[in-house]
């Protein structure tokens, strides 16, 4: 039977709590088990963004469902923890497709394979810069409290809601003109090699840190504490420490990262493109589209 019931694939999502990851188990939501419980068979594949098939066993019983045995093995794998975002899309035949987010609300790009050529291309977009933020100062801010777990399903669920509408920003999400204009040229731009998107946000200039989307970390930095140098278009480097987010998969730019950003000028609102020139030592190319100089008037 074809999801949705002949209309559009069936999406549903869950943000991990603390419950879930000591259970190791997924409750299916309610609504969703009256629509389609009963075509659900034994087991369950998930389908994750990199191809990657995981066969999951249902639990069922007093009418819910949950995700069972091979669940722990999917969440040790993908490296979930409480305070991540899952959405499921069913596409009929016991078969969902999965993406996942992370703390920052940032889809994780998990690689295709563990060997990657440099050639391959990794264009990867920040979903918290995606016109709305949603940023954690500091991981450890998050307790281990039930209660304070479920204080951001409410602001999960808007962010959610916007990815599948499609519809533009208002109030005080609105971008300016020059913005829209930078965003769009830097996405149009196509480097050779892998990459990711930064946008400039007022924390990244005041808390001294950039975001390293947690796909291309995974993918290209492996080492916990990485040294790597940041390129502008005049060919002059600086050094900046990358290290990983505790108890997430993200990595931060921290040391070295405001001094690049105040030699090259950079505001809240430009947009920076990462690009991976070098692996050995690590060489990201900077490739930098100001507001300021996509800010035009309109006629």
């Amino acid at each position: 039977m074809a999801a949705g019931r002949g209309s559009k694939p069936y999406r549903f999502f869950k943000i991990i709590l603390p419950s879930t990851m000591h259970d190791m188990k997924l409750k299916i939501p309610e609504k969703f088990v009256r629509e389609f419980g009963n075509e659900l068979s034994t087991a369950v594949k998930l389908i994750i963004t990199s191809g990657r098939v995981w066969q999951v066993g249902l639990e069922k019983a007093n009418k819910n469902i949950w995700f069972c045995d091979g669940w722990k093995d999917f969440v040790k794998y993908h490296s979930i923890c409480y305070g991540y975002l899952l959405v499921f899309k069913y596409q009929g035949n016991s078969n969902f497709n999965v993406l996942i987010f992370d703390k920052t609300a940032t889809e994780i790009q998990y690689p295709l394979s563990v060997n990657c050529k440099l050639e391959d291309q990794a264009d990867i977009m920040d979903l918290e810069d995606a016109n709305i933020s949603i940023h954690y100062k500091n991981d450890n801010e998050m307790s281990n409290s039930e209660e304070l777990a479920t204080k951001h399903v409410e602001v999960k669920e808007k962010f959610v809601k916007k990815i599948f509408s499609g519809r533009s920003s208002k109030g005080k999400f609105k971008m300016s003109r020059g913005r829209e204009r930078a965003i769009k040229a830097a996405k149009i731009f196509k480097p050779k090699n892998p990459s990711f998107i930064g946008i400039i946000k007022h924390y990244n200039m005041s808390s001294r840190y950039m975001y390293v989307p947690a796909g291309f970390a995974f993918k290209y930095l492996h080492q916990h504490d990485q040294i790597a140098k940041l390129e502008n278009s005049d060919g002059r480097q600086w050094t900046v420490n990358c290290y990983y987010k505790p108890s997430s998969s993200a990595m931060n730019m921290g040391r070295g990262w405001i001094e690049f950003a105040r030699h090259n000028d950079l505001a809240e609102g430009d947009v920076c493109v990462f690009e991976l020139i070098k692996r050995k030592p690590v060489v990201l190319n900077v490739s930098m589209f100001r507001v300021v100089d996509y800010d035009i008037p309109a006629k």
